[in-house]
């Protein structure tokens, strides 16, 4: 007989207008962002082009109808690229909505479909 795994759920956190424009890797590149001051530097670290990088983040402000990155063209200093603080601020409230999505979806999970989540004994 074979081994049963233990059930779980999957949930996957996106924001939507028309078409998705923001989830976990929009939020991912923007906090490697924050932590690099680099959009080059966070999207080598995703092993994803610059250019895909830019794409996305451009639709995403799009979308939301302000910057999310102010960036500064390469020279003499370097460029490099940081959040605005609204942008922050919305990495912030999408990093706080999406655990509680996920904290609240297994909640219910375990309410509904503890009783199934765990193989039966033989």
């Amino acid at each position: 007989m074979e081994k049963q795994q233990n059930m779980t759920c999957s949930v996957r956190v996106r924001l939507k207008k028309k078409n998705y424009f923001f989830g976990l890797g929009v939020l991912e590149i923007l906090q490697l962002v924050e932590k690099t001051n680099s959009l080059q530097t966070a999207a080598a670290t995703m092993e994803m082009s610059y250019s895909k990088a830019w794409k996305i983040v451009r639709a995403a402000e799009q979308e939301l109808g302000f910057k999310l990155m102010d960036r500064r063209v390469g020279g003499v200093g370097g460029g490099g690229s940081q959040l605005t603080e609204r942008g922050k601020d919305f990495v912030d409230r999408f990093e706080r909505f999406s655990d509680e999505t996920y904290e609240a979806a297994e909640q219910l999970f375990q309410k509904h479909f503890s009783d199934f989540a765990q193989p039966e004994a033989d």
